[in-house]
């Protein structure tokens, strides 16, 4: 059964932990912010006027002073009389705020005339201000008067320091009395509620909330309570539901598991309450699944009464995946974060069923031709029925000339237009009867029934069928904006004659990938009849094949050496020639084996053994006056040149046999020229 602790836990998770704590605090900043702020801003605008007007005064007791002198010394000044002027000085330096007063006289021999200061009265701010002296309208000189404001700025600073101890008392009492009114009518029934809540997150549905005040927050204590008689009811209900349905019900919230009942937990192999708090990424069997999924589902729930359907693989708790069926849907489409409630069932069995049937369609899923099953199936049929009705038959397999490029440069979206067009068209180009197949890659197969009973006829008319495919596979291709040219390679085979053995279904596979092998081999763009000729050359080749793996093994090879010589006669050296020693077939020539062994890599061992035996002569003849000045010259294929440990097998091959290397010639084949000639 379900518990509702951890249910109710997810349900109240939008609710403050100390609702207490945390609303006192927003109270008291509140009220903080209510009564000192407009006391501030109050304080600080009367404190800017009050400093504006100190300004100002200052400003017109200079101006004052200033004029007064100016007009009390311009006598004295053009009388040259310093006493009289240093007595009016000395009287306006009576004022403390008074620094310094300078006098000028405009006279040519002298510039100064009197000068008072007091450089410690210098404490707050100067101000400088000049006046002429003037007499009968005649300029005498310049007074100037300095004045420092310091005294004016200390008594203002004191004034304020005044004002705002008187405004925090009043802030401060205010306070306490809104404190106490708000503990007493709102933070103690608050706790009661905060209270409540806890017991209601911790799953107790049984005890009531305890606050009955007949005011708003005691109706709100009644609703409350209402909602916890509604909860229990509800969960009770709900506990029988999800218990006892056979599908798996989970409820995520934040891609987190919230609920789960036991059938989902049984599903998805968690033991009981084990699913809950975990992620859902959980359920999905990579981070890529899961972010494509949880993107999908999200824009089909979010849409208005949207649900969200689908079949995929999920997988267990042990990590085992499974096929589900997953449907969902939101519990509020237009609010992604309240949450999602999802069905899962597990549909595994359903599908081992399923996929059965499927792997025993018959058709193609891009073309819509019969497969390779479907086609196999056919061919034994024609092949059983074609004696009994004396007629050939034949079967024709085509491969797509360069469809790999097509692929390559254009991409397998356009790669498969192709296909679907080139199967068209071979529909398109057949009798109603005959089948076309497609088993697989860029390869069709066609088998016509019920031709001619005449060999040649039948043959005839084959080739007529295949030049009209030819032509139809050669017609330009629209994929997409790309207008793409192409060809195809054809290999027949005819079955049904009543003179010969019948062959089966892979032998007469075999000869018509044969004829096309021998198709692509011509050119390709072309067609080409099964002749048992080219069944012999086959056999012969993997003869041969095997015999000259045997050879390399049992090293049943001879080297030869043919003399060179310069135009007087006199040899230089020799070139080493290998020839295989055949147990049946004697000495076979170097023509015949040697394009086999580079085809099969067997070049490489091969090409080591002469190597050495080269070297091997070389090192006997350096003991030999007549031979030691000969070299021998020893061919390189492609494939050899281009191993990796080529340099080092032959330095190792120089040092174990003990050859001198100035007397070794490695010449190239003109194949490592053909391929790369640089």
């Amino acid at each position: 059964m379900l518990q509702v602790r951890p249910i109710l836990k997810r349900l109240t998770a939008n609710l403050p932990r100390h609702q207490l704590s945390n609303l006192s605090t927003g109270i008291l900043t509140a009220m903080c912010a209510g009564l000192l702020m407009p006391a501030l801003i109050g304080g600080l605008l009367l404190t800017n006027l009050r400093l504006e007007q100190v300004n100002k005064e200052m400003d017109s007791h200079l101006d004052q002073t200033t004029t007064l002198l100016a007009r009390s010394l311009a006598t004295p000044v053009w009388n040259y009389n310093t006493d009289a002027a240093g007595a009016i000085v000395d009287a306006s330096m009576l004022d403390p705020q008074v620094v310094r007063i300078t006098i000028t006289v405009s006279t040519p021999e002298e510039d100064g005339f009197l000068a008072v200061e007091r450089p410690e009265r210098r404490i707050g701010r100067s101000r400088v201000k000049r006046d002429d002296l003037m007499l009968f309208r005649e300029k005498m000189g310049q007074v100037e008067v300095e004045i420092d404001d310091g005294l004016r700025q200390s008594a203002f600073q004191h004034d304020r320091r005044a004002y705002f101890l008187i405004l925090l008392g009043q802030f401060v009492f205010s306070l306490l009395l809104i404190l106490v009114a708000v503990r007493v009518w709102v933070l103690k029934p608050l706790a009661h509620l905060t209270t409540f809540s806890n017991r209601l997150a911790s799953g107790n549905l049984e005890q009531p909330v305890g606050w009955t005040q007949p005011d708003e927050i005691g109706q709100l204590a009644r609703q409350l309570d209402q909602m916890r008689r509604s909860l229990r009811t509800s969960f009770a209900e709900q506990q029988a539901i999800l218990g006892n349905i056979q599908v798996g019900v989970v409820f995520v919230r934040d891609n987190t598991i919230v609920l789960a009942n036991r059938h989902a937990e049984h599903i998805f192999g968690y033991t009981q309450g084990e699913m809950h708090g975990l992620p859902t990424r959980v359920f999905y069997l990579s981070d890529d699944q899961h972010a494509a999924i949880g993107d999908r589902a999200l824009s089909a729930i979010a849409a208005t009464d949207g649900h969200y359907e689908e079949e995929l693989r999920l997988q267990r708790r042990d990590g085992n995946p499974f096929w589900a069926r997953m449907r969902g849907c939101a519990l509020e489409p237009h609010n992604p974060h309240a949450g999602s409630i999802w069905v899962y069932e597990d549909i595994s069995a359903r599908k081992v069923a399923e996929d059965e049937i499927n792997s025993l369609a018959f058709y193609d899923t891009l073309t819509g031709l019969p497969n390779r099953r479907l086609l196999l199936d056919r061919l034994k049929q024609a092949l059983a029925s074609a004696p009994r009705s004396e007629k050939n038959g034949a079967l024709l397999l085509i491969d797509l000339d360069n469809f790999k490029t097509l692929n390559d440069t254009l991409g397998h979206e356009l790669g498969d237009q192709l296909l679907q067009q080139a199967g068209a068209r071979l529909t398109a180009r057949v009798r109603d009867g005959d089948t076309v197949a497609r088993p697989g890659g860029d390869e069709f197969v066609v088998m016509l029934e019920n031709l001619s009973t005449s060999l040649p006829e039948a043959a005839a008319q084959v080739q007529q069928i295949g030049d009209e495919i030819l032509a139809a596979l050669r017609q330009p291709y629209q994929l997409d904006e790309h207008r793409h040219h192409s060809s195809a390679s054809i290999g027949i085979a005819l079955f049904g004659d009543p003179g010969k053995h019948q062959t089966g279904v892979d032998e007469l596979l075999k000869k018509a990938e044969l004829a096309l092998y021998q198709a692509k081999g011509a050119g390709r763009n072309t067609q080409r009849f099964f002749d048992p000729q080219m069944q012999a050359a086959v056999s012969a080749r993997a003869a041969l094949e095997a015999g000259l793996r045997d050879a390399v093994s049992k090293c049943q090879f001879v080297l030869y050496y043919q003399v060179q010589v310069e135009e007087n006669g006199r040899a230089t050296g020799v070139e080493a020639l290998v020839r295989w020693q055949h147990p049946q077939r004697g000495l076979v020539s170097p023509a015949e084996f040697i394009p086999l062994a580079e085809e099969t890599g067997l070049i490489q061992p091969l090409g080591h053994w002469v190597l050495e035996t080269a070297c091997r002569q070389l090192a006997t003849w350096s003991t030999q006056a007549a031979l030691a000045p000969l070299s021998i010259a020893v061919n390189v294929s492609a494939r050899q040149l281009r191993h990796p440990g080529f340099v080092a097998q032959v330095i190792s091959v120089l040092e174990t046999t003990g050859a001198m290397p100035q007397q070794l010639k490695l010449e190239l084949t003109e194949s490592l020229l053909v391929d790369d000639i640089e």
